[in-house]
């Protein structure tokens, strides 16, 4: 009986060492808005409409979301890390199957770096949310066009990804992607340099897929530039992309048109009004040349209004405008689902 006292206590002593060094973390996101909205001819009957919407809508802050993080010390600096995460509608209580959020495993190491393997985001996702858009990929969502694509963004998260991300040199770091196509689509793949020190936030990547099927080639070749600067009275952004070779996957098209290339830029700019108050207002163009040589243009343009409750609670309200020409001038604004939003109160809540 002694001896199984003892040997019961032994294995608490090693259990509690081990889960010393080591955590899992449940965190998410829960998010909705009251938005009115006018769609373009060709939705609703052009009829405006009431709706709450779920956080990642096309005027929400941000996407609700659920996820595990875990995190294990191996000792001689190098640690075990993991994530999972899925999307859930705040609107409707319906879900998302499976992580399609995030799902990777991972080895640091402050002085060799990251290696994650798994579904992640793409390097165009992070230049968007860190770099170029004002709201973070939020209010006015500067990668969503409803059918055409704005900036790039390689679908925001990719499949059988393998990342390595340098470790930080004063600031300067390095990311490089390659996801697999496993025999079955193009193989995508990334670069990123950036820069975060200061006041200063800057980075440059290129994307591409590799091609598949019919291409022989790369397609969907991608340069980002973007960054922001907080001078304290305000914070600067801006970015320009240049797309080349457009592939059909992306979903681009002007009419019945496909898009060929594509350059786009974005100037954005947030004042913060006292501690709690924050002001947003952001413009993005967007220049199509069409297969048919002909080309269409579009622009996103908005404002918002940030009230932080708690560091973890924000209220918001936004108003965004989408129009554009087609080939020859014509008015295009009917070919966008949502011509004109106002979200006249959202609620996004961090835990």
């Amino acid at each position: 009986m002694q001896k199984s006292i003892l040997a019961l206590a032994v294995l608490g002593a090693f259990a509690g060492a081990a889960s010393a060094q080591s955590s899992v973390t449940l965190y998410g996101r829960v998010g909705t808005n009251i938005t009115y909205s006018t769609p373009g001819d060709n939705v609703n009957n052009g009829d405006s409409v009431w709706r709450m919407d779920e956080g990642g809508s096309s005027t929400g802050m941000a996407g609700s979301r659920w996820g595990l993080r875990g995190t294990e010390d191996l000792g001689g600096g190098l640690r075990a890390y993991f994530v999972l995460e899925s999307g859930f509608n705040a609107d409707d209580g319906s879900g998302v199957a499976g992580f399609s959020r995030g799902a990777y495993v991972a080895l640091g190491s402050k002085s060799l770096g990251d290696l994650r393997l798994g579904r992640q985001e793409t390097i165009s996702r992070v230049m968007n949310v860190v770099y170029t858009d004002v709201t973070g990929l939020g209010e006015f969502k500067i990668d969503e066009g409803q059918g055409r694509a704005m900036f790039q963004s390689f679908g925001q998260r990719q499949n059988n990804v393998v990342q390595y991300l340098t470790p930080n040199f004063g600031g300067f770091q390095v990311a490089a992607q390659v996801g697999a196509g496993e025999g079955a689509n193009a193989r995508y793949q990334g670069l990123m340099a950036s820069y975060n020190a200061g006041p200063l936030k800057v980075a440059a990547a290129y994307e591409a897929y590799d091609g598949f099927g019919a291409r022989s080639s790369a397609f969907n070749k991608t340069f980002h530039i973007g960054g922001n600067y907080n001078f304290g009275v305000a914070t600067l952004f801006a970015g320009y992309q240049d797309v080349t070779d457009v592939g059909s996957n992306n979903g681009a098209a002007i009419g019945a048109t496909a898009v060929r290339d594509q350059q786009l830029y974005n100037v954005g700019v947030m004042v913060p009004v006292g501690a709690a108050l924050q002001l947003r207002a952001q413009y993005t163009n967007a220049d199509y040349d069409l297969n048919d040589g002909t080309s269409a243009d579009q622009q996103k343009y908005g404002i918002s209004v940030r009230y932080l409750l708690s560091k973890r609670t924000t209220l918001y309200s936004a108003i965004t405008q989408r129009d554009g020409e087609g080939p020859g001038g014509v008015d295009d604004s009917r070919g966008f689902a949502q011509e004109r939003a106002v979200t006249l109160l959202g609620v996004d809540h961090i835990f």
